[in-house]
């Protein structure tokens, strides 16, 4: 399933918060769940927690520090 990356902002430079649009995984997750991301078909799995959840705009909220070749990409 595709996600789209609807906000991305830089917390420091090596942290970041992104909100991403997943109205499936919203309606139902809650904060402090895990989420596996894949950039591209052949990309990592990456484990990340759910840091909040906006049910109403159907998108979730991740905050990640970049530590290798994936969330490079994903900053």
């Amino acid at each position: 399933m595709i996600h789209t990356i609807v906000q991305k902002t830089p917390l420091s430079r090596e942290n970041f918060l992104i909100e991403v649009a997943a109205p499936h995984v919203a309606e139902r997750f809650s904060p402090g769940q895990f989420v596996i991301i894949r950039l591209h078909d052949h990309g990592e799995r990456v484990p990340l927690t759910v840091a909040d959840v906006n049910r109403k705009k159907g998108t979730i909220t991740l905050i990640f520090q970049v530590v290798g070749k994936t969330t490079e990409e994903l900053s």
